[in-house]
C-alpha cells in the first residue's frame, strides 16, 4: 500500500511526518517512481529549496534527515560510479558531471584523487550556478535562481554542505550550460542514441555536445554521465519537437 500527502498551506499538516520530502512541482514520474513504495510523501514549496527546509525543520523535531548531497554516505555511494569507469574505461581520462548539491561531483572527486590520469568536469545549468558561487565564497551563497529544464539540479545549498569543500579540492573545473544546449542534448540523446534523459541527466552532455569540454590532448578519451530520466512527457515531447 502506498501513500501520498499532497501539501497544502493548511496549518493541520504542517508537523506531518514523511519518509520523502519533494516539492509540490516535482515531475509526476519523480513521485510516481517514489510512490511505487509504502512511503508517506509530503510535498512542499514551490521549489527544492523550500521542500530541503522543510525536512531540516522535520529532522529538528527528531526525523532522520539524508541529505541527496550533503551526506557522507551518499557521497560514497554516488563515487562507486568511479569504479565501474575503473572497469570499463583505463588510461587517462576526463569525466564530465551534472552538478546540483555536489555530492556525485565530490564522489567522483575523491575517486579521482585515487588516479594520478583522470580529471572530473562539473556542469551546472547557466540558470543556476549555486554550487561554483559557493566555491568561489568559500560557503553557501543564496542565489535568485532562473527557471531551468534542469530543475533536478537547480537550488541552493543548505548551509554546512561539505561538498562546498570536496568539489573546490578534487574538481579541475566547473563550466556552466545554457537552456538551449540542455534541449539539444536531451534531443540528442533520443535520436541518435535512444536514451532518455531528464535536462538534469543531460547538462553533462550538453557541455561535451557544445564542445564546452576538451575531447583532446593528454587528458584522454571523455565520458559524459547521463544520470536520470525522470522527465515529465510533455516536457519531452515539446523538446523533440
Amino acid at each position: 500500500m502506498t501513500h501520498r500527502v499532497v501539501r497544502t498551506p493548511s496549518p493541520d499538516d504542517v508537523d506531518k511526518a514523511a519518509d520523502i520530502v519533494s516539492s509540490v512541482l516535482s515531475p509526476t514520474s519523480v513521485l510516481d517512481g517514489g510512490c511505487r513504495f509504502d512511503v508517506t510523501l509530503v510535498q512542499h514549496g514551490a521549489g527544492y529549496d523550500e521542500a530541503e527546509a522543510h525536512a531540516l525543520k522535520l529532522a529538528r523535531r527528531g526525523a532522520r534527515y539524508v541529505s541527496p548531497y550533503n551526506d557522507p554516505d551518499v557521497i560514497a555511494g554516488q563515487g562507486t560510479l568511479g569504479k565501474e569507469l575503473d572497469a570499463q574505461c583505463p588510461g587517462p581520462l576526463t569525466v564530465v558531471c551534472t552538478v546540483g548539491g555536489g555530492g556525485l561531483a565530490s564522489g567522483l572527486g575523491l575517486w579521482a584523487a585515487t588516479r594520478d590520469d583522470v580529471r572530473v568536469v562539473g556542469v551546472e545549468p547557466e540558470a543556476a550556478p549555486a554550487v561554483a558561487a559557493a566555491v568561489r565564497a568559500g560557503h553557501p551563497v543564496p542565489l535568485d535562481l532562473g527557471e531551468t529544464v534542469a530543475d533536478g539540479i537547480t537550488a541552493n545549498l543548505e548551509p554546512g554542505s561539505v561538498t562546498i569543500d570536496l568539489v573546490a579540492r578534487h574538481i579541475d573545473r566547473l563550466l556552466t550550460v545554457t537552456e538551449d544546449e540542455i534541449a539539444e542534448a536531451v534531443r540528442h540523446l533520443v535520436r541518435a542514441h535512444g536514451i532518455v534523459a531528464e535536462g538534469a541527466g543531460a547538462a553533462a552532455y550538453a557541455a561535451v555536445l557544445a564542445g564546452k569540454v576538451d575531447t583532446g590532448g593528454e587528458d584522454g578519451r571523455v565520458v559524459a554521465v547521463v544520470s536520470g530520466r525522470n522527465i515529465a512527457l510533455g516536457t519531452l515531447a515539446r523538446l523533440l519537437a
